[in-house]
């Protein structure tokens, strides 16, 4: 981090963002001097991300010796149109950072190279000197194996949450990777690769608002919610829309639609994952921006999400707050609190780090408080 401090001209707020920066640049993405570091940026002034963040972290990685490159990757409608020449630069870099929603795209698309790639999910310089961005990565991606082993080992998994929620699911071990693996890695660490939901029974009940996955990126991606919808499943796909009818039928349109545009079956139920991160918050109500808010709550312990419609991962985003999920019987979160990071294990690694175990389990405001449920 001394090296990042040194920067000339540091301002008040990248100061305070110094630690995420080493966070990000050394303990994650591993830069060392003389490497080839491609930041990958939005168009300026769309507002997803901070503008001045990418040359901050250009300026941070050649303070540590690499060399830095800047590059604008405009918006497409989806992996097969990222432009020849972004795909050739991430090809050729020893370390890719996006700063880009087409990182989100890309996620589970095969990426040429074999240097790093890491899509980084703190926004702004506020996110990027926060806990959420400065708690050790090591530590975060232990705990983030920990919990994957927990799943991988998972016979069957149940879901509730307060809305009404009730979804069971018995897992055979060929399924448990059904919803694909990342092809990037998350920065800070947000969440574990999909899992499955083909099999699933019972009750989905989703809120606020259905967006898009943002693998595609395609027109009215997003329906808000004014109440709770409660999504019949049988067998992994939707059979039921229990909803105020014109609201039931424009779902069902919905769905037929996106899966006319990108293929599969337009009522399918393919997965579900949930947040890890604890230090996830989000400052602003979550519906006056909500393609910002979805790129990065999605990392609460809080936010489980499924993915439906299409082909897998699926093109449409169903939304379940403060769930209850259950492996095999035994509560791993609850009511939204990650309840496998209370284990004396898991208690004992954070300590080691010398952080306080209930910071782990604390809620954060998601932007989602005081609106329609």
């Amino acid at each position: 981090m001394d090296e990042i401090l040194a920067m000339d001209a540091l301002s008040g707020r990248q100061t305070a963002a110094a630690e995420g920066a080493r966070n990000l640049l050394i303990d994650c993405a591993r830069i060392r001097p003389g490497d080839e570091v491609l930041l990958l940026t939005e168009p300026p002034g769309l507002g997803h991300y901070d503008d001045d963040l990418g040359p901050y972290l250009a300026a941070a990685a050649e303070a540590l010796g690499a060399r830095a490159r800047l590059l604008a990757a405009p918006q497409v409608a989806g992996p097969a149109e990222t432009p020849a020449d972004v795909m050739a630069a991430i090809g050729a870099a020893d370390h890719v950072i996006f700063l880009t929603r087409a990182g989100d795209q890309l996620r589970f698309h095969p990426l040429p190279g074999v240097g790093s790639k890491t899509m980084c999910y703190a926004l702004d310089f506020e996110y990027l000197g926060d806990r959420f961005a400065t708690t050790p990565f090591a530590l975060m991606t232990e705990l983030q194996a920990r919990l994957s082993r927990r799943l991988a080992a998972a016979g069957s998994y149940r879901i509730t949450c307060p809305n009404g929620t009730d979804l069971t699911a018995s897992i055979v071990p060929e399924d448990a990777r059904a919803g694909g693996d990342f092809t990037v890695r998350t920065f800070p660490a947000m969440i574990l690769p999909p899992f499955p939901a083909t099999a699933a029974n019972g009750v989905l009940a989703v809120s606020h608002a259905l967006t898009s996955t943002y693998i595609h990126d395609y027109p009215d991606s997003v329906i808000p919610l004014p109440e709770t919808v409660r999504l019949t499943i049988e067998a992994g796909r939707i059979v039921g829309i229990d909803a105020e009818p014109e609201l039931a039928a424009r779902i069902e349109r919905q769905l037929t639609r996106v899966a006319g545009l990108f293929g599969g079956e337009a009522l399918s139920l393919n997965s579900w994952h949930c947040g890890l991160n604890p230090a996830t918050y989000y400052p602003a109500p979550a519906l006056a921006n909500i393609d910002r808010w979805s790129g990065i709550a999605f990392g609460s312990p809080r936010y489980t999400h499924f993915h439906m419609c299409g082909d897998a991962p699926g093109d449409v985003c169903g939304q379940v707050f403060d769930a209850t999920i259950e492996l095999d019987g035994e509560i791993v979160w609850d009511r939204g609190r990650l309840a496998f990071f209370e284990s004396p294990e898991n208690r004992t690694l954070i300590e080691s780090f010398g952080l306080d175990p209930a910071s782990f389990t604390t809620p954060r405001p998601l932007g989602f408080e005081g609106a329609p449920s």
